[in-house]
């Protein structure tokens, strides 16, 4: 035991706190004398590229030029501090908890849900059949989990971040789109993590710090894009319907500690984590709000067919460029007049996951984590480069 810490068990009082990690991790990383592995998976999260390519990521407006609109970050940052005050309140393991909540939105494309929906096309309309069959739906809960156990690196090391399984298992649990559940009852700690491919089959997490974040994960989001709505000019403060600002608040944080509140009330000493039926009810009623009023407003859609053109037609360039230089064993690194996003592609490819493909991986496969993987700004720009005439003196 380590003379610098607490073991989790003095640190956590609740008997369901999670006590190390139930399956531990995919490769040993050997002991660390200053931190729990909870808390290494903190760090590996976010000195991770994957994770800080999330500040240009959509969460529900383009590129926002208000510094006070919320990126994809935004939202994982405030799931992680919100989340992890709760399992503090309960006594429970609040590494673990702030671990998933960084990482459970890592599996998100460029353009938010917009493009997580152009990526499925891309795959159902697919003729390479084994592309389907390795991922046959894009939902980023699933997606997630490649992320993380494939492709994600730290900077110069190896693509990979070997999580601990419980991490693992809160990202590819969180189902960010389930928006009746009020309580959740922690899930089958003896699945399979790597056979499941839709998030309907992956259960509630196994843990109730994976249970915190799936509830909050809506919450965390709700009353911020009402705040960003009104930022935007998509929706007035008048619009806002009355009962959620007498029951809730009149502004985010007023919000976001109503149900914070409740959350630790309804769950104390509790061995699952819920809501009460009128603040569940008060949040579908949000939801519903912002469904009708933000996420399918004129604005909001306003950029959804050039968003589309963007990510399909990047996929059908660089598949053709990817298959016409084999996989770049046929390319010239130094191609100085190629445009930057093939370079890229070619580091990728050849040198960031030079041992993550076989032979056996279908091209569209790569090209599909490749665009996964960008940001909203590298996606256009990437187009640009492509589809619109530059300055040639």
């Amino acid at each position: 035991m380590s003379t610098y810490i607490k073991s989790e068990r003095e640190l956590y009082s609740s008997p369901y706190a999670t006590i190390g990690s139930q399956r531990g991790r995919n490769k040993p990383l050997g002991q660390d004398e200053f931190r729990t592995d909870f808390q290494r998976d903190v760090h590996r999260i976010i000195y991770s590229q994957a994770f800080r390519r999330l500040r240009h990521k959509t969460q529900v407006f383009y590129f926002p030029q208000n510094d006070h609109v919320s990126t994809r970050m935004d939202h994982v940052l405030l799931v992680a501090s919100e989340a992890r005050t709760v399992a503090r309140c309960l006594g429970l393991n609040e590494d673990l908890t702030e671990a998933i909540g960084l990482a459970h939105d890592i599996g998100h494309a460029p353009f938010g849900h917009q493009g997580e929906g152009f990526l499925q096309e891309i795959i159902e309309t697919c003729k390479n059949p084994k592309l389907k069959q390795i991922i046959p739906k894009f939902q980023h809960e699933i997606y997630g989990l490649r992320v993380v156990d494939k492709i994600a690196k730290l900077d110069r090391e190896t693509p990979g971040l070997n999580l601990t399984w419980d991490v693992r298992d809160g990202i590819i649990s969180h189902c960010g789109e389930d928006y009746k559940t009020r309580k959740l009852v922690p899930g089958d700690k003896l699945k399979n993590l790597e056979a499941i491919r839709n998030k309907e089959n992956a259960g509630n997490p196994t843990t109730l710090e994976g249970c915190i974040v799936r509830l909050i994960d809506k919450i965390a989001y709700c009353g911020k894009d009402i705040e960003d709505a009104i930022a935007a000019n998509i929706i007035t403060i008048s619009q806002v319907p009355e009962k959620i600002n007498k029951e809730l608040g009149e502004n985010n944080g007023q919000i976001i500690g109503a149900f914070l509140e409740d959350i630790i009330k309804e769950s104390h000493k509790k061995d699952y984590i819920a809501l009460s039926q009128e603040k569940a009810d008060l949040l579908l009623s949000m939801i519903s709000f912002n469904v009708e009023k933000i996420y399918h407003s004129e604005k909001s859609e306003g950029y959804r067919t050039q968003a589309q053109n963007t990510i399909t037609s990047l996929f059908k360039a660089l598949l053709k460029k990817l298959q016409e230089t084999s996989r770049f064993n046929n390319y010239d690194e130094d191609a100085e007049k190629d445009p930057a996003v093939y370079r890229i592609l070619y580091e990728f490819v050849k040198k960031d996951m030079g041992k993550i493909y076989d032979a056996l991986d279908p091209d569209e496969l790569i090209i599909l984590d490749f665009i996964a993987g960008m940001t909203d700004t590298f996606a256009v720009r990437s187009f640009l480069q492509l589809f619109v005439p530059q300055a040639m003196v």
